[in-house]
């Protein structure tokens, strides 16, 4: 009779509580929320260094232009279409010419000097948080 009841009582404490498994639970929901904050700032930071790269490689582009027409590109469309005798400057077509953030990459012209200006992450031009080629980085 006595190893009846210690198999009973070893039975009834095999599994886990519900406080325990609601503690878990919440263990788990805390870690998850803590790591998809890390992933989205990342992708946040990812978004603007590509913005970045990419404002430096289609001024590069227009620069290209020049040496190649002798004349500033008036718009960045010129940079993508090719024609019979050249290829395109900037490949990748009209994906080429739109940032992270799903917006049309701007041409702003300052007589020979030109600016590639990305709204950045709030869509706006003029905000503080365009992304420029003529812009000096600073480390931070």
């Amino acid at each position: 009779m006595w190893k009846n009841e210690m198999i009973c009582a070893g039975a009834m404490r095999a599994g886990f509580t519900l406080v325990e498994l609601l503690v878990g639970v919440a263990i788990i929901g805390i870690l998850g929320t803590i790591a998809i904050q890390n992933v989205t700032q990342h992708i946040a930071a990812t978004r603007v260094t590509a913005a970045e790269a990419a404002v430096q490689s289609i001024s590069e582009a227009c620069t290209t232009y020049y040496i190649e027409k002798k004349k500033m590109p008036t718009s960045l469309g010129q940079l993508v279409d090719g024609d019979d005798d050249n290829p395109p400057i900037l490949e990748g077509g009209d994906g080429a010419l739109v940032d992270p953030w799903d917006n049309d990459y701007k041409l702003e012209s300052h007589g020979k000097r030109i600016a590639i200006v990305s709204a950045g992450p709030d869509g706006e031009f003029g905000t503080e948080d365009d992304i420029r080629s003529d812009k000096k980085k600073t480390k931070k």
